[in-house]
């Protein structure tokens, strides 16, 4: 009784209620360990008006693009009027005599874009060039419904941030998360990461938590109680199936994928005590990872797949503790408050973000091996810390606006943004591969 009541209250009555504020503060200095890279000064320019269904898509080419390219923490952005020029006069195949004037302001690339279109479908050139050697890095034409437009204008960033970082870039992804759309349905959402375009994956009336992307991005596992049990669900994107992965009575909460994608780590409550289980994708068997009367939930992948991090009130309150896969050589990693939960492992390993309540429920970050702590939020409650597929971002809910919304910043902490405000509680964010 004493499992079923904690993890219902920490995770399933979350969805009428928000987290209890009465922690004591404590002082955390913050460990600042990353090397500053400086940011690479990026102009943009084109995207001349061009109107097509009621809107300027030159306009929001070029405003979508520079945020994109801003969010990554990886650029600096010329404000437009800061240029030598104006920048919507400027037009393809005329970009060379700019250099000069922009090599003075020592601006190293310009991204620069054109809009047409060809029946419903909008076109976009867009053409990124190294302004120091005057050479193009790339040229590329993108092509596709407009309605879809800002997703083409998120390609042309991802671009830009491949070509001159070799990493994937962000602006293609979404984040799935968990709303209130009533007194008593939980629906899941998906937005893109701008928190734009959101849309229901679920609408069953029902309470459905704890949404988590497959490593592909193909699969979204959650928990469900359509059917009256919180069960194991996996919605496949690609043909809009819904598969039962795990029924057992009771609770079958918090799935996690391995970073293979053939595996799913999750809590149950069968059998007595809520303990972690290790199951095939597709369901299965589960094999059971912990075992004894504690709570342990949330669990979450190391980048090799070789351990897995959780919270388990094994030690009389809930704490984060790391073990290896296969449920070996268990230790824990937090000792500082009273309360410390919903640990995710940073996609570079180097980190591990997850609540902790410190003055409030706060987003902290340790090492894996348990030094390193850094807290990263003051205002408000916060909590559900969801890394971005590049482990620059963080996505993560908090109550500092009134009710729980989604918000985002830089894995440093600064630069955190609303994407959600609909008036209603949002929360239990996962960011997509």
């Amino acid at each position: 009784m004493r499992a079923f009541r904690w993890v219902a209250i920490c995770i399933l009555l979350l969805a009428v209620t928000g987290w209890p504020s009465g922690a004591r503060g404590q002082v955390i200095e913050r460990e600042l360990r990353e090397r500053v890279v400086p940011k690479i000064p990026i102009a943009v320019a084109g995207f001349a008006p061009f109107a097509m269904n009621g809107e300027d898509l030159g306009r929001l080419g070029a405003t979508v693009l520079a945020a994109d390219l801003r969010f990554t923490n990886i650029f600096d952005v010329m404000d437009p009027a800061t240029l030598p020029f104006d920048p919507k006069t400027v037009q393809l195949d005329q970009e060379r005599p700019l250099f000069p004037g922009l090599n003075s302001l020592r601006i190293q690339h310009l991204a620069v874009g054109q809009v047409s279109s060809r029946g419903r479908e909008a076109v976009v050139e867009g053409r990124l060039f190294d302004v120091t050697t005057g050479n193009m890095v790339f040229g590329k034409r993108y092509v596709g419904d407009s309605k879809f437009y800002r997703l083409i204008i998120h390609r042309f960033a991802d671009d830009i941030v491949f070509n001159l970082t070799g990493e994937k870039g962000v602006a293609q992804t979404r984040i799935a998360f968990v709303s209130a759309v009533s007194r008593t349905a939980r629906e899941i959402f998906v937005m893109d990461y701008d928190g734009v375009n959101a849309a229901p994956i679920t609408g069953n009336q029902s309470i459905n938590l704890s949404p988590r992307w497959s490593p592909d991005g193909r699969l979204i596992a959650y928990t469900s109680y359509r059917n009256g049990n919180p069960d194991l669900f996996a919605l496949n994107f690609d043909s809009g199936r819904r598969d039962v992965l795990s029924a057992q009575r009771g609770l079958n909460v918090t799935p996690a994928w391995s970073p293979d994608g053939q595996w799913l780590a999750f809590a149950m409550s069968a059998g007595g005590g809520t303990n972690l289980s290790l199951m095939p994708k597709g369901g299965g068997t589960p094999r059971p990872l912990t075992t004894g009367p504690a709570i342990s939930v949330s669990p979450s992948f190391s980048p090799n797949g070789r351990q897995i991090v959780f919270n388990s009130d094994r030690g009389g309150s809930p704490q984060i503790y790391v073990m290896d896969v296969e449920g070996t050589n268990l230790r824990r990693l937090t000792f500082q408050g009273n309360y410390n939960a919903s640990p995710r492992w940073s996609p570079r390993g180097e980190k591990i973000a997850f609540m902790c309540r410190l003055a409030g429920n706060q987003i902290c970050l340790i090492n894996p091996d348990g030094t390193g702590l850094q807290q990263l939020t003051t205002l408000g409650n916060n909590e559900d810390p969801a890394w971005s597929p590049d482990g620059r971002h963080i996505a993560f809910t908090s109550t500092r606006m009134g009710p729980r919304d989604i918000f985002v910043m830089h894995a440093d902490g600064t630069e955190q943004t609303r994407l959600t405000n609909n008036g209603r509680d949002n929360y239990l964010p996962d960011w997509s591969p």
